[in-house]
């Protein structure tokens, strides 16, 4: 159940700060300019991309793997892709009115996408494809995991430039800090998430 909770709670903690920086129109992440660019440009919801990105970067993967797709990556995709939705509505009622409130919001989304991601990782379900890209790269090609993921977030800014997302100061500040914050969040999530339930005392 703890494996669950932990699981479902980080991503919903994680979207909510996806939605968060999103809102904040301070510049996305990466990805989310992608997904964000193509609700623009084409319609349905960035949720709705979330998957249906996620779904063809699994197939990419298992072609550039030779195994079959990971299926159960799926549960992870259509989460995010749901939660990011509906944070997305929830945020719509908060009114914007100067640069300073934008600048918090984005600060409050990173937290929380930080917090999040390193919440749902302890369960070790099933993985994001856009993180299995990088390990799918770093054993095809060689590239170093540091490369790989660089790679991977340039291709995504690219992507996201062409199709008019939202890139700015903020997406550089995804890119190049969300890797080592959530690897602190995970560390201190992880004693959280292995400390021993006390039974009470006799």
């Amino acid at each position: 159940m703890k494996r669950y909770f932990f699981y479902f709670v980080g991503l919903w903690i994680a979207t909510l700060g996806v939605a968060s920086v999103i809102t904040s129109d301070m510049g996305a992440g990466p990805w989310d300019t992608v997904f964000v660019g193509l609700s623009n440009n084409i319609g349905l919801t960035p949720g709705n991309w979330v998957i249906i990105v996620g779904a063809l970067l699994m197939i990419i993967n298992a072609y550039l793997s030779k195994k079959q797709p990971d299926f159960p990556a799926f549960l992870t995709i259509f989460t995010t892709g749901v939660f990011v939705d509906i944070n997305l509505k929830l945020l719509e009622f908060i009114e914007l009115n100067n640069m300073t409130q934008r600048i918090l919001l984005f600060i409050i989304g990173f937290i929380l996408l930080i917090i999040g991601g390193g919440t749902y990782l302890q369960a070790k379900l099933a993985p994001n494809p856009i993180d299995n890209l990088m390990l799918v790269m770093h054993k095809k090609f060689g590239f170093s995991l540091a490369i790989s993921r660089l790679l991977g977030e340039s291709f995504a800014v690219l992507m996201g430039l062409l199709l008019s997302g939202p890139v700015s100061y903020g997406t550089v500040v995804v890119a190049l800090f969300i890797g080592p914050a959530i690897q602190i969040s995970y560390n201190v999530m992880s004693k959280i998430y292995n400390c021993p339930t006390q039974e009470g005392t006799a």
